[in-house]
């Protein structure tokens, strides 16, 4: 292990730009919402809508919570609203959680995403057992596949929430919604002849709990494992919609490692991003995630939050992947994708700014 590493979980607080990042100006988000009207009026319907819908999967029924909730949330957009400058949906997310603060119900989505875990879990060895059947050369697109497949476990709209209440909760729903190959961005062949080339730490921000990360996140961690890479795992301090938590991983992976023990080795590089948003500021982490980053080879970001909504254009010194399906209509116009769309998108540096890190 490396010299962060007995820091890893500790300063959660976010303070320090992402070192590999080379953007300058960095755009947290590619969309101002002040500069597009039409995305601002459905954005904020997204958001005044997410709110209840976490009140309703939060069992909360207290209406004195409930109205303090959304005034404490309709404060802070009115302040954004006749604020001067850009704004964009992490700004939305923080008035969110000031409505969940208020409300006094900050992780409305406890239950179901452990309910998910155990799920996931139950079905790991079925999962594992297929990708081992597989070919060497078509290992990597199934476990893409996974990634995709896990990414639909989303609270992040009303229509999602319906749609997994509609499948009854079953984590295997979303393989049924990941498209044939080739995929809007298909870099798999790509990544598969780059990833053998290099032997440095890879780090990865997570994304949803559940098959977002026990099917997805873990088995693509698995094939890196065996090629001898060492994976760091990084994951919100605090709750935010479904998204995993990084106090969830130790146990996450100790039962993930009565499957297969190679999951074991996982444990020894959680990272803490410092971050309680399904989006994530690079310029405004973690020391930690700082830390894990600095020597690391290659940085993955699992989700559309974190990797399409916000970063899509971000640059760095080091290869980036990103792997998320499309689930927002406003977030497919701004890549220029379509809804259901799978994104496994692998880019190197340009030779201007591979030397920038020291």
């Amino acid at each position: 292990m490396h010299f962060f590493m007995s820091a890893m979980t500790d300063q959660p607080h976010a303070n320090v730009r992402l070192p590999r990042l080379t953007s300058n100006p960095y755009v947290r988000c590619d969309r101002d919402l002040r500069l597009h009207p039409a995305s601002q009026v459905y954005w904020l319907n997204v958001f005044r809508e997410s709110l209840r819908t976490h009140f309703d999967c939060g069992g909360l029924s207290d209406q004195s919570r409930m109205d303090a909730g959304v005034a404490a949330m309709e404060s802070v957009l009115a302040e954004l609203l006749v604020g001067q400058g850009s704004f964009d949906t992490i700004d939305l997310d923080l008035a969110r959680q000031a409505g969940l603060w208020a409300a006094d119900l900050p992780d409305a989505y406890a239950d179901l995403k452990s309910a998910a875990n155990d799920a996931a879990l139950e079905a790991l060895p079925e999962v594992l057992q297929r990708l081992d059947a597989a070919p060497s050369e078509q290992r990597w697109a199934l476990v893409f596949q996974e990634m995709l497949a896990g990414n639909w476990f989303d609270m992040g709209t009303v229509e999602l929430v319906e749609a997994w209440r509609a499948a009854g909760g079953d984590v295997r729903q979303g393989h049924q919604r990941v498209p044939k190959r080739p995929w809007r961005w298909d870099h798999v062949d790509a990544f598969a002849q780059a990833v053998v080339l290099d032997d440095s730490p890879v780090v990865i921000l997570l994304d949803n709990a559940g098959p977002d990360t026990i099917f997805g996140a873990f088995s693509f961690a698995r094939e890196l494992l065996r090629l001898g890479r060492e994976v760091r795992l990084a994951a919100n301090d605090g709750p935010a919609l479904n998204d995993v938590q990084v106090h969830d991983l130790p146990e996450l992976l100790a039962r993930a490692a009565q499957v297969d023990a190679i999951f074991g080795e996982l444990s020894q590089g959680i990272v803490n991003t410092g971050s309680s948003m399904p989006l994530i500021d690079l310029s405004n982490i973690s020391v930690a995630l700082a830390n894990a980053t600095e020597d690391a080879g290659l940085l993955v970001f699992c989700g559309m939050g974190r990797g399409l909504e916000s970063n899509w254009t971000a640059t760095f010194d080091i290869p980036v992947l990103r792997v998320a399906s499309v689930k927002n209509p406003d977030v497919a116009d701004l890549i220029g994708a379509s809804l259901g769309d799978g994104v496994v998108r692998y880019a190197t540096p340009s030779p201007s700014t591979i030397g920038h890190h020291d």
